[in-house]
This record gives C-alpha cells, sequence and structure tokens, in this order.
C-alpha cells in the first residue's frame, strides 16, 4: 500500500513538475490572498490572456482578415475571461448575443434600471434592452467593417457593462503598471481641485480598477454629443460653448486632448442607435440641463514643453472642424459663427486664437445674436462647404 502511495505521489509530482516547466505558473495580483489565489489558477487555465503588459490589447493589419478575426478572437477571450472579476466588483458585463458568432452583436447581461437614472449616469431613452445592443470593434478598417457589421460599435479595450443597480457603464483598459498618459490626465482633471470645476467638461469618472497591473476605468455610458439631432438653435448655441468652455479649461491647466475628435464628443443620453443613415434621429432631448463631456485622453499632453503648445494648437483646429459640422449651418442666424471656425482652423498662423480666446470670441458673437432666433428650428448639418438635409426627426419628451 505504502508503495503504491509513493508512486502515485511520484507520478503527480512528476506530472505537476512538467507541467510547471511547459507553463509556468505566474502569480496574478489581485486584493485579497484567496481572489488572488483563484484567479493564477484560473489563469493558468486559460493559458494567461491577461498580461501585465497594455500591448495586449494592441491589434494588426484591420485590412488583413485573418489578423482581424485573430486579434477578435483573442481579445474576445480576454474580456470573457475577465466577466467573474467585474461581476465581483459590481459590474456586470455584456455578453455576445449569439456566442457561436463571432460577430454577434452584444447584449446587456441583466435587467435596466427601472428607477429614473441621475447625474453622473446618462438619462436613458431606450425603449426595450434591444437598444442598448451595440458591437465590439477591433480596429477593422472600413472594408473589413463593410463586410461585417455596418456599425462603428466599441473599441478593443472598451466593454459596456451594468452595475447592480441595472446602471450602463464602460469599462476602458487604460493603463499598464506604468502610468498611461490617459491614466495620469484622469487623475488630474478628477482631483479634489479640479473635479468639481464647472467648466470641467470631462466625463465622469466612478472607479479604478486594478488586475494584475492592468488599469481599468469606470465611467458612465453616454451617447455621442450628436446621437440625437438638434431641433432649436439654442440647443446647438449650449452644444458649442460647452465644448468651447472644455477646451479652454484644459489648456489652463496645461492639458491637451490630442484627440478632439467628433466621436470623442459626448452627452448624458443614451438614445436608441440609428442602424441606417436614412433612419430619423431622435429629437427634443436637448433641455437646459443636459451635460456634455470630452472622453478618450489616449494622446494627452500633461506636461508643459513645446509638444504640449502644439498639442493646444491642434486642440483648436480640431474642435473647429468637430463642430462646424453641426454649427455652420445656423450661419444665417448667427453669421460670425463662420469666420470664427475658420480662424480656429489656421494652425500655421500667428493670428489662430487659443481656446481662451477662441471661448472669448464665441461668447460675444452669441450675445450679439438676438435671443428669439434661438428658438428657431434647425435642420440639416454641414459638409464641405455645404448644408445637407437630414432624415425627420422622432421627438420624445426630455425632462432634462
Amino acid at each position: 500500500m505504502n508503495a503504491r502511495v509513493a508512486l502515485s505521489v511520484s507520478l503527480v509530482g512528476g506530472l505537476l513538475a512538467t507541467t510547471y516547466l511547459l507553463r509556468p505558473i505566474r502569480v496574478v495580483r489581485v486584493p485579497g490572498v484567496c481572489s488572488s489565489f483563484y484567479w493564477t489558477v484560473r489563469s493558468w487555465l486559460w493559458n494567461y490572456p491577461v498580461t501585465e503588459d497594455y500591448a495586449i490589447w494592441d491589434t494588426g493589419d484591420p485590412n488583413d482578415r485573418q489578423v482581424f478575426e485573430s486579434d477578435r478572437i483573442r481579445l474576445l477571450r480576454i474580456w470573457r475571461f475577465l466577466q467573474p472579476f467585474f461581476v465581483s466588483r459590481g459590474y456586470h458585463p455584456y455578453v455576445l448575443k449569439d456566442p457561436t458568432d463571432l460577430f454577434s452583436d452584444i447584449v446587456p447581461s441583466i435587467p435596466a434600471s427601472t428607477e429614473k437614472t441621475t447625474y453622473p449616469f446618462a438619462q436613458c431613452f431606450y425603449r426595450t434592452d434591444a437598444d442598448a445592443e451595440t458591437y465590439f470593434y477591433v480596429g477593422l478598417s472600413s472594408t473589413v467593417a463593410t463586410a461585417y457589421k455596418n456599425t462603428s460599435g466599441q473599441s478593443p479595450f472598451v466593454w459596456p457593462a451594468r452595475d447592480t443597480l441595472g446602471r450602463d457603464v464602460i469599462l476602458k483598459a487604460i493603463s499598464g503598471p506604468q502610468p498611461s498618459k490617459e491614466l495620469r490626465a484622469f487623475r488630474l482633471l478628477q482631483s479634489d481641485a479640479l473635479r468639481d470645476d464647472p467648466r470641467n467638461h470631462t466625463i465622469p469618472v466612478l472607479d479604478y480598477i486594478n488586475f494584475n497591473g492592468q488599469v481599468f476605468v469606470v465611467m458612465p455610458r453616454w451617447n455621442g454629443a450628436t446621437a440625437a439631432d438638434f431641433a432649436k438653435v439654442g440647443e446647438l448655441v449650449r452644444y458649442g460653448r460647452a465644448f468651447m468652455e472644455a477646451v479652454a479649461f484644459l489648456h489652463e491647466h496645461n492639458i491637451s486632448h490630442g484627440d478632439m475628435l467628433l466621436q470623442n464628443i459626448m452627452t448624458d443620453a443614451l438614445i436608441p442607435e440609428v442602424k441606417k443613415t436614412t433612419d430619423p434621429l431622435f429629437a427634443g432631448v436637448r433641455g437646459p440641463k443636459r451635460r456634455y463631456a470630452l472622453i478618450d485622453f489616449e494622446t494627452a499632453i500633461v506636461d508643459y514643453s513645446p509638444e504640449l503648445l502644439a498639442g493646444f494648437k491642434k486642440d483648436v483646429r480640431d474642435l473647429a472642424s468637430a463642430l462646424e459640422f453641426n454649427l455652420r449651418c445656423i450661419q444665417d442666424v448667427i453669421p460670425d459663427i463662420g469666420p470664427l471656425f475658420d480662424s480656429m482652423k489656421e494652425f500655421d498662423s500667428p493670428a489662430q486664437p487659443s481656446a481662451a480666446t477662441a471661448l472669448s470670441r464665441y461668447e460675444e458673437i452669441c450675445a450679439h445674436s438676438l435671443r428669439k432666433t434661438w428658438s428657431s428650428m434647425y435642420e440639416g448639418f454641414w459638409l464641405k462647404g455645404n448644408n445637407i438635409s437630414a432624415a425627420p426627426s422622432v421627438y420624445v419628451s426630455d425632462t432634462a
């Protein structure tokens, strides 16, 4: 009997030693000894999909179908692996609608809150949970995107979730062990000195979560600022002012955003996604209390340097390019708004205004317009010097 036990122990020991040599055990660092043990074992069984290297979120050539599919499988596996970890922290990630379909939409895993949400969470205009569905985006090119899904969806390091109360949030991997530009920018903007400043129009941070050196930020899920239609001139004026003020605030505190695109401009509302460009947008959701915010500080500059000053000029130029898409259409009501945008886009000119000067001019221009015209109805958008008509809007009630 003792010989059998000794042989069994020897075999098990040899098996463990061989297994260790083939796949060494790496301790996974998460809060709590028991939790660390569990995630070390789980990581070993899954062959360590999440390492400390932030490069795990990188993707290859999006025009190469094989590379694209390989990246998608790998990144979906990372998020699926992490799902129970986020659940343990009070956040329930969305799941694939069809687990057998690599290109399935992702859908909520728990019901939405039945209570009215308040700031910092978005006001929800979803009619059913089907409106919350989205698509996981892995840096695919327009050619590949057309072949698979005609929607922009989420970036590889971003995943939607709901908290335990059913409120929509976003999980985003923003840094490895060495603090990234985005993490440094968030920490500064969410500091006690800046967080509650009314000029700080940046997305609020709900939580930071650390998994084995990977830092995730939890933010309320908001929609793109142009996901809903503008109904009146006054709504556009408030929208433009918010982002003029946001950039001036960043520059005052020596932060350059670095990626001032329309897709990084958000509003605190969740609007059903428009599936086709001919579908009507929702309108009537931009009451005076509607909030706006900037997201995505991946390319931010937070140190005073020549690069920061160049970043300021780029921010001003890109802000004008983003805002004019909608605001140029009200030149008949506020004529000087066009020349202001033109001056902001003069990147190489010493006459380009600073963000603070552009904000001051914008406020002066709008103040001199007739206030009664702010209630005028607004239609369409501006593109390459022309006003373009848009599909008729669907109006909904807004209490914001």
